[in-house]
């Protein structure tokens, strides 16, 4: 028995394959187009995120660097899409807040484990749809507060204080670039 594709099969694995090389070959094209604009706006959100977390690690102490990852996607957020709603001041700070108080409301009343912290994901992306604030990246928050086994202190410092520094942050970068300014809308 011949063990050989059949003649459609065979010409649907080319045709799949040549899709795949139009596409790379128009990504590179793509690539290769990039104005002095585009550039130009790459090189300012390099020059906003990492000016940026580099002064939140500083002022508020690199060694809690692990427990505000979630700024990393906050910050990618704000300087590459300031005009997305998440990238409000109002999503981002009570989204981060509400995500961190979720998961030490979790961690004193059931501990830390694998369903807690399912659990408090969940209830925090309920709530942000909820409340209308929605900003992913604090989804993470309950997560970190869970793993890290945080206090309450935790809302206190580290986590508001670096917020409000990358929210000022940005704001004077957004007032600093061509184009519209951050944000476009406060809540």
């Amino acid at each position: 028995m011949d063990c050989k594709p059949s003649g459609g099969a065979a010409i649907r694995r080319r045709t799949r394959q040549f899709a795949a090389v139009q596409r790379i070959r128009e990504a590179g094209r793509q690539m290769k187009s990039l104005t002095r604009a585009a550039l130009l706006e790459l090189v300012w959100v390099f020059a906003g995120i990492a000016p940026c977390l580099a002064l939140v690690l500083w002022l508020i102490d690199a060694e809690h660097g692990l427990a505000l990852t979630s700024l990393g996607s906050t910050a990618i957020l704000l300087f590459c899409f300031p005009a997305h709603e998440g990238s409000r001041p109002v999503a981002v700070l009570a989204s981060h807040l509400l995500g961190a108080v979720i998961g030490i409301v979790l961690l004193k009343l059931l501990g830390s484990n694998m369903w807690t912290m399912g659990a408090g994901v969940a209830l925090i992306a309920i709530a942000m749809k909820l409340l209308g604030i929605m900003h992913p990246p604090a989804g993470a928050n309950p997560l970190i507060v869970l793993n890290l086994k945080s206090s309450w202190l935790f809302v206190a410092y580290p986590l508001l204080p670096a917020l409000l520094i990358m929210l000022v942050a940005v704001l004077i970068w957004s007032r600093l670039r061509p184009g519209p300014h951050w944000p476009l809308r406060w809540v």
